[in-house]
């Protein structure tokens, strides 16, 4: 057998075969990508749920699937009657809560339908009867300038607005007797019952001795209701009457002994007091009790923050009126100093 030549011996390059690997071919894994599911409501409405199903093989995530759909078709079995509960139970809540924000929004405009506001409004005017005449009294002396005097010398200048304004620019106040027409308003649906007014006393002194402004009387006889004697220690509310004797009005019996003001929503009373002294200065406020309900209630009636002030005459010790300036209603119904230091020479005074 004949040998082979060696590589050598060829005289060229040898190169050794490449040795064939048998391949072993491993089981491919299955691999994962996110697909969405719809799950399709009952009410139309579709909704996308997230699974999972392994590429080119069967679908992994089908039993996920098929439980998360059972599980929201056996949800929405409890959930929507929960729900239907919970808006029947809201719109109960807003119909039971409608009257009182109908009652809020009436109180808003001023009625008593509510709890907010007074229960019943109360106005005070002062009142001046031609009957009474006028007398007027101040706690100090009243020096008229150049320009007071020259009104009050004109005539009808004791009846005029400007003479009632000078008054209270003085602190002038009235003598004997002071009249007040109360109009009292209902401001509730539910009935108010005025049981009683009483006066309550914030100041009693000596009488106003300043200057007096006489004015003189017409003939007549006012008519009132309730009547104050201030001279009293605790003065209570009682029919005014007439003396036979003087025709003087005189306090009667009590008022609300067998009396009760009631007060009915936007119903109004008009009560007449007048409060006397013939001693004394005196400031009060009127005290008004009443029922509403079965409550006891109280509430304060005065001059605009201010108490009533009313003064007795100023007297001597041998009884005769004493004051340091005095001004006397004349027949024009002008004002003429009568009395007291510095009178106008240029003016005769009737009664001077």
């Amino acid at each position: 057998m004949n040998a082979l030549p060696s590589p050598a011996a060829l005289g060229t390059e040898w190169h050794s075969a490449p040795v064939r690997r048998p391949r072993i071919r491993l089981p491919r894994q299955p691999r994962l990508v996110r697909i969405e599911v719809e799950v399709r409501e009952q009410n139309g409405t579709t909704t996308t749920e997230p699974s999972s199903r392994a590429e080119g093989g069967a679908d992994a995530g089908a039993g996920v699937r098929a439980r998360w759909v059972a599980a929201v078709r056996k949800a929405k079995l409890w959930l929507i009657p929960v729900l239907a509960a919970g808006f029947a139970l809201a719109i109960q809540q807003q119909i039971v809560e409608l009257p009182s924000r109908i009652s809020g929004m009436w109180s808003q405009d001023g009625h008593a339908g509510a709890t907010s506001g007074p229960d019943f409004a109360a106005s005070v005017e002062v009142v001046r009867f031609d009957e009474d005449g006028a007398w007027f009294a101040t706690s100090g002396d009243f020096r008229p300038s150049p320009a007071q005097s020259r009104f009050l010398a004109q005539p009808m200048s004791s009846a005029s607005k400007k003479f009632e304004d000078l008054l209270r620019a003085t602190g002038a106040v009235n003598i004997g007797k002071q009249t007040l027409r109360l109009t009292l308003t209902g401001r509730r649906d539910q009935q108010v019952n005025v049981l009683d007014i009483r006066p309550v006393i914030a100041r009693r002194a000596s009488p106003l001795s300043g200057t007096l402004f006489a004015l003189g009387s017409q003939a007549g006889s006012p008519t009132f209701q309730v009547l104050y004697d201030l001279d009293r220690p605790n003065p209570t509310a009682r029919k005014a009457a007439i003396d036979k004797d003087t025709s003087e009005w005189r306090p009667g019996p009590p008022f609300f002994a067998g009396t009760t003001i009631t007060l009915h929503r936007d119903e109004q009373n008009v009560v007449m007091v007048r409060a006397t002294t013939e001693r004394f200065y005196v400031a009060f406020r009127l005290d008004v009790t009443y029922m509403l309900g079965d409550q006891r209630k109280h509430t304060v009636i005065d001059d605009h923050g201010r108490p009533f002030q009313v003064t007795g005459a100023s007297r001597s010790t041998d009884d005769r009126e004493d004051y340091g300036r005095v001004f006397s209603w004349q027949g024009d119904y002008s004002m003429c100093q009568t009395a007291g230091p510095n009178p106008d020479p240029a003016r005769h005074c009737e009664g001077g």
